[in-house]
């Protein structure tokens, strides 16, 4: 039989090679079919990650007031003021700042959501500028987490996408060990051949950057997951010993409201929590849009921005008496697993050289999907001409 010149003996596929074959086809179709929401997701979190930044920035001539004064207006006088100025605007929460030289930061919106900054001076109320940066981020976020423009099905798609470039990110480290590890293959995985063809630079483009971008993309996609994924959420809770959804939790502990009471002054609780925290720099507080909320929320930090806070602590006021309420261990674990999480996926957790680092793992993720199709229509594109000839 072995011996038949007619019956061919038949190729053995050795199973490495076989899941070789797999990964590959994975890592392809996979990446072709996430590639554009990847890109789209990547790039509106590389615009977020400097938003604090940009949005101080825009105002830069009324971050800080010409003349410090004696005596500052109290934090009620400053939000009666400004709803005077702004009546159609409903103030959401404040930032005051230990430097006394500092402006008062105030978020506002309207009806039709209209979010707005103002900085404010503490010490005559005069709204300096207003600026609506705070929206354009607001959008930006939203487009990233899928809610722009399609609601639950875009936060759905955009889940999914983030999963697949989990898959994408392992198959892509196993399709870039080199088979042998010599000088060649070590210069080939770690270096970019600058003076090569096109072909060749946007495949080591795809390559290189993108095993030196593995482990922070990675921390960016689980910690993205973690957001968006609920029961990866709640699994992250419970390792941890944190509640899920914190901030509802702490609805629950809010005093009956009685309208026979008076609140208590704002100032001292605000002197409390810089004398709390030495460190902190910044003290933000809610303004509840209802008398009937009997609670505020309380973060002192060395800084604090749209979504991330820095070297923070969150504190829930009793508006009666201006104290702390006690919130249950696991309720407060709650509210620091969520903070260090979103700190970590936006780059918030070392300042500029976090957020730097962010920025360009970032990029490289964005680019990723572009230059794996350029390979892919660059090798279908050799497939159809060699047909043809």
């Amino acid at each position: 039989m072995t011996n038949n010149p007619i019956i061919k003996p038949q190729k053995k596929t050795s199973k490495k090679s076989k899941w070789s074959i797999i990964n590959a086809w994975l890592h392809l179709w996979l990446g072709l079919s996430s590639g554009i929401i990847v890109f789209i997701v990547s790039l509106t979190g590389v615009l977020f990650i400097f938003c604090d930044d940009i949005i101080d920035g825009l105002a830069y001539d009324s971050l800080y007031v010409k003349e410090v004064k004696d005596k500052r207006l109290t934090p009620e006088e400053l939000i009666l003021n400004y709803k005077k100025q702004n009546p159609e605007r409903t103030p959401s929460y404040f930032i005051t700042y230990r430097n006394p030289e500092r402006t008062v930061k105030m978020g506002s919106y309207t009806k039709e959501r209209d979010l707005q900054f103002s900085w404010i001076d503490p010490y005559t109320g005069k709204i300096l500028t207003s600026g609506k940066a705070y929206d354009f981020f607001y959008i930006i976020a939203h487009i990233h987490s899928g809610e722009m423009p399609f609601g639950d099905t875009g936060n759905l798609i955009v889940e999914i996408s983030v999963w697949i470039f989990l898959i994408e990110l392992i198959t892509g480290l196993i399709l870039w060990w080199p088979k042998k590890w010599n000088k060649s293959t070590r210069k080939q995985s770690f270096t970019i051949k600058t003076n090569a063809s096109f072909k060749r630079l946007n495949y080591d483009l795809h390559n290189v950057p993108g095993f030196y971008n593995l482990l922070p993309a990675l921390l960016i996609t689980v910690t993205g997951l973690i957001i968006v994924n609920k029961p990866l959420n709640k699994t992250t809770h419970h390792l941890l010993d944190g509640k899920p959804k914190a901030y509802k939790e702490i609805e629950k502990f809010s005093p009956e409201y009685d309208s026979s009471k008076k609140f208590s002054a704002i100032n001292p609780v605000i002197s409390k929590l810089f004398a709390k925290n030495q460190s902190a720099e910044q003290v933000k507080l809610g303004i509840p849009a209802k008398d009937s909320l009997t609670i505020f929320t309380a973060v002192s930090a060395k800084s604090i921005g749209l979504k991330g806070v820095e070297n923070g602590k969150t504190y829930v006021v009793n508006r009666y008496n201006g104290k702390n309420i006690e919130i249950p261990v696991q309720v407060m674990n709650g509210l620091g697993i969520d903070e260090m999480t979103m700190n970590l996926h936006i780059g918030f957790w070392a300042g500029w050289f976090g957020k730097t680092l962010t920025l360009f793992v970032g990029l490289v993720c964005m680019f990723l999907p572009v230059t794996g199709f350029l390979i892919w229509y660059g090798r279908r594109n050799k497939k159809k001409k060699e047909q043809l000839n």
